[in-house]
């Protein structure tokens, strides 16, 4: 689905073919949420009934670790060839994962299939996001269309955690895992209607298979160096030499990258002040969503008392903030001189709920819950956002799907170091205090956002 060419094919769209397009984009995004909400409040049932509760955080950790492998090289896929074809790509795979997991006899099996489930996220993130910007040159135009992409994906989300609860309840944790593929097929459905302009460009594309091969080591081998198990014999050992894998990957992959015409990382995007400053947000914002999704049925079940059913309630008020931070700030977006306020208010907003969700307790008031869940909501769907605007306004056009795969390498890498940490918290404590250490995490991700939003320059 790449509109992009030589001069930039998004004026060549007729008005229907920008809705078709961005009607695959909310069809997609709203596909995503489900799968995110439900498997965020099944797999703990599912890993408990599997006997791998102790490696629950591993079911987070490998499919943000694939997703993050994935991501920049299907965006790079994506401005080679267009994106509609790794779309339907990835939704088959997201499928062919989902019926995976709710037919898993063990957890090594429930394991892969989330390793394919992040294979799939990851292409659907390097490609959906970049449509936007491929239909809609103009940022104001874009911020208002983007808008809705918050709402689709919200109301999926919305729905996810009391479906999965309810199906869990009356059939079994393998019935809610069954959603997700039957959604897939009607979202197959509608991306055969979208536009399939293939890109143009003056030169031979090339594919840089060792720029891909080096990330992917430099990927694996960082969060590898944090799965430190105490009781294994010689681990800071095994530590240490992953460590010593990262460092020669990230050397060697950025030597390679300026000697390479058509890198994977895109190099000339880095140079900017800008598109660094967004990433590093985005890397906080990442590991905060991840924690706040994924972990939040197992915070309030241990630490509230709630049911599946209840959590799933409970985490309404965040899933509704989504869209409405989204919405807000497509409103508001096109009448600021310096937007960067906005997504410092939107960390503002964030923290704010994340001090409220760290002083939940058995006698926490279902208020209590609802504000704290619904600022940090409001917050992320202003952060999030604003993120993709901003990177998309200080790359370069010709490289608009490599800065948004970068980008959302960055939100999953993000998360993938977020669930590692809390891995290496599990490994080393307790499920309690892994809880208790993520929200510290998300409350600080979210205070060191407010200077760095107010600091990111997009001229």
């Amino acid at each position: 689905m790449s509109i992009q060419s030589r001069a930039g094919l998004s004026g060549d769209l007729s008005p229907q073919q920008r809705v078709r397009a961005m009607c695959g984009v909310y069809a997609v995004l709203f596909l995503l949420g489900l799968e995110t909400t439900i498997g965020g409040s099944i797999l703990p049932l599912a890993s408990t009934e599997l006997h791998g509760l102790e490696r629950f955080p591993l079911v987070g950790t490998l499919q943000m670790l694939a997703s993050a492998c994935t991501t920049l090289i299907a965006a790079r896929l994506g401005d080679m060839y267009g994106r509609k074809y790794l779309l339907q790509l990835s939704i088959a795979l997201l499928a062919l994962a989902g019926l995976g997991c709710g037919l898993a006899q063990s957890m090594d099996q429930l394991l892969a299939m989330r390793v394919l489930n992040g294979v799939a996220i990851g292409m659907m993130a390097a490609t959906a996001f970049a449509v936007p910007a491929d239909v809609f040159p103009d940022p104001a135009q874009r911020a208002r269309w983007q808008s809705l992409s918050g709402v689709m994906f919200a109301l999926a989300s919305s729905m996810g955690p009391l479906l999965g609860a309810m199906l869990s309840d009356a059939f079994g944790w393998r019935s809610a895992l069954f959603v997700v593929p039957v959604a897939a097929v009607l979202v197959l459905a509608i991306l055969c209607f979208i536009p399939a302009n293939r890109p143009l460009h003056r030169q031979e594309q090339r594919f840089d298979f060792v720029g891909a091969g080096l990330l992917c080591v430099f990927i694996v081998s960082s969060l590898q160096a944090l799965q430190i198990r105490p009781h294994v014999p010689m681990a800071m050992l095994f530590c240490a030499g992953w460590l010593l894998v990262c460092g020669g990957a990230m050397v060697g992959l950025w030597r390679h990258q300026f000697r390479v015409a058509q890198p994977i990382l895109a190099l000339d995007i880095l140079r900017s002040k800008g598109v660094r400053h967004v990433s590093a947000s985005t890397l906080l914002s990442g590991a905060v969503l991840f924690i706040l999704f994924f972990y939040s049925p197992i915070l309030l079940h241990t630490v509230s008392k709630l049911s599946l059913v209840q959590a799933g309630v409970a985490m309404i008020p965040m899933l509704v903030g989504l869209p409405v931070g989204s919405v807000l700030n497509g409103l508001l977006f096109h009448r600021q001189r310096r937007p960067q306020r906005l997504m410092a208010a939107g960390a503002l907003f964030l923290f704010m709920g994340c001090v409220l969700l760290l002083a939940l307790g058995p006698d926490s008031s279902r208020l209590h819950i609802f504000v704290g869940f619904g600022l940090s909501g409001l917050g992320l769907g202003i952060i999030n956002q604003n993120q993709v605007l901003f990177m998309q306004m200080v790359a370069p056009m010709a490289h608009i799907g490599a800065a948004t795969g970068l980008l959302s390498t960055a939100r999953t890498y993000g998360g993938a170091m977020g669930s590692a940490l809390l891995g290496l918290v599990l490994g080393l404590s307790g499920i309690d205090q892994a809880l208790v250490a993520g929200l510290w995490l998300a409350l600080l991700a979210a205070l060191l956002l407010i200077p760095l939003s107010l600091r990111l320059q997009l001229s």
